[in-house]
């Protein structure tokens, strides 16, 4: 008689993830949430880092570029994103120029075509369509709300876009410096996926 010994049950992702990528090649590569292709643009020593902090429901990932870069990039089906970028960050996105204000929705398998300047760093806000609208629906009674459809580029104040852009910051910094607190800590894992939301609630009101 054959024993059959189940295979262990693979362990879930760290909740923290920091990258230094060196080649644009590989920058795509174990992307939350995304597909990317990058292209650099100039020739320069290529540096770049991506934090990704896992939340309950949510996921942040933080990114920054020293070099000129052109990305095609799609959300992966099961997702929705919303991009903001640093205050800092110049360049196009599908043709359109990046701009204080600007504030990237984009739905399951939407596409962009990005091309950024040296210094570019942005804030990524993922999580499943379902989960959004509930959010939605919790904090805003008897309105019709929806996920987002394809890409949408949202002309919003500059400033409620900023206050995302820095919470999403703060929050890949302290989770890069002491990342295994944050596998223990599932509570404040929680409080900042809540916060996380409310902000970006407010830029959306805006």
């Amino acid at each position: 008689m054959r024993r059959i010994v189940p295979s262990p049950a693979a362990s879930p992702p760290p909740a923290v993830t920091v990258e230094l990528i060196r080649d644009p090649t590989t920058a795509g590569a174990r992307i939350e949430g995304f597909d990317l292709d990058a292209v650099q643009l100039q020739a320069a020593p290529f540096r770049a880092r991506r934090v990704t902090v896992r939340l309950p429901r949510m996921t942040v990932v933080f990114h920054a570029a020293s070099v000129a870069l052109r990305t095609h990039t799609s959300v992966r089906a099961g997702q929705v994103a919303y991009v903001a970028y640093g205050p800092k960050s110049r360049g196009t996105l599908n043709g359109v120029a990046v701009r204080p204000g600007l504030l990237l929705a984009a739905g399951e398998n939407a596409e962009a075509r990005l091309v950024v300047e040296a210094g570019w760093q942005s804030v990524n806000l993922l999580l499943p369509p379902q989960d959004l609208v509930a959010h939605l629906r919790a904090r805003q009674p008897g309105e019709e709300i929806q996920a987002p459809k394809g890409l949408e580029l949202l002309q919003v104040e500059p400033q409620r876009v900023q206050a995302l852009f820095r919470w999403g910051h703060r929050l890949a910094q302290a989770a890069a410096s002491r990342p295994a607190l944050f596998d223990a800590r599932e509570r404040e894992r929680a409080a900042a996926e809540v916060e996380g939301v409310e902000t970006l609630l407010a830029a959306l009101r805006g």
